[in-house]
């Protein structure tokens, strides 16, 4: 009976089934990739120089769809439900010290990418950069959107997720649809910009078998680590592109100012009206400035 009490209180409750997931939001072109005890979900769509995207905090390759639609017909796209989110779920050994920039390392070699040109939001900013500095002969230019880095003060459904037992917790209850919903319409600059189905597809990525403790586990070590080491920048020495939304309520703009002055060869574009997901909220914009920077010799 003791056993049996054990297993109920580290049961996942309320969590959408993955197939029931899959049915929703595999693309036609989803791909799957068996790499360090984790099915990567993935896509590789268009020819050419490689670009790879990464996703922010809570997210999945979704939120690139309109990204990788335009910039597909200069570059071989390749974008991914980084570990801990998406279909991808949890990492086994959930978040350690350099886990992601290592994972890409073997990720691109899994794909024989021996080179490439990177763009990352949010905490896939950070994933950017530091693969950008740990490997400089992987890297040949890369983009910034409203990047983590330095310290800033994050919203309270996003700290709370760092205090004990949070993930237990969150793995136990069910998330209002609604509260998810207004978390994510404050990344917008016009939330009326974001589509119901971008809305569902959150919700139901969140309630993905596991990603709910997952979140949690990567939230409590950047808490514990107190942010990210942002020393690496200083060395880095690839052509950077840092894009901000003006209106980001989650990393305020002037971190824009200070990645400009943290890495040697950087320049910005600041956007008006615009918040924490610039690919999503003005995806031509955000895109044509995306392609003259990769594109410029």
């Amino acid at each position: 009976m003791f056993q049996r009490a054990l297993a109920s209180l580290s049961e996942e409750r309320f969590a959408i089934p993955l197939e029931e997931i899959k049915q929703r939001h595999e693309l036609p072109d989803s791909k799957y990739l068996e790499l360090q005890g984790m099915k990567i979900h993935y896509r590789d769509v268009g020819q050419g120089p490689v670009l790879l995207l990464l996703h922010g905090m809570f997210s999945s390759l979704h939120t690139w769809n309109d990204w990788s639609d335009i910039l597909s017909k200069h570059f071989r796209v390749i974008c991914l439900d980084n570990p801990n989110y998406g279909l991808t779920g949890p990492h086994p050994k959930g978040v350690y010290k350099h886990m992601y920039s290592d994972f890409l390392n073997e990720f691109t070699d899994a794909l024989g990418v021996e080179t490439c040109m990177v763009a990352g939001n949010s905490l896939g900013g950070w994933m950017t950069w530091d693969f950008a500095a740990r490997y400089p002969h992987k890297v040949s230019k890369f983009v910034l959107l409203d990047a983590a880095g330095f310290f800033f003060i994050p919203p309270a459904t996003i700290s709370s997720l760092a205090v004990p037992f949070a993930g237990w917790s969150a793995s136990r209850m069910k998330i209002p649809r609604k509260a998810l919903y207004g978390s994510v319409r404050s990344l917008y600059g016009q939330p009326d910009r974001i589509k119901k189905e971008q809305l569902e597809c959150y919700y139901d990525m969140m309630m993905r078998p596991g990603n709910r403790a997952s979140a949690a586990r990567v939230v409590r070590y950047i808490r514990n680590n107190v942010g990210f080491d942002t020393r690496p920048l200083k060395n880095i020495t690839q052509p950077a592109l840092i894009m901000w939304g003006k209106q980001d309520a989650w990393i305020p703009v002037a971190h824009a100012h200070r990645f400009a002055k943290a890495i040697p060869n950087a320049r910005t574009v600041i956007y008006d009206n615009c918040g924490h997901m610039p690919m999503e909220e003005i995806p031509e914009q955000s895109a044509a400035d995306c392609l003259a920077f990769l594109l410029e010799k």
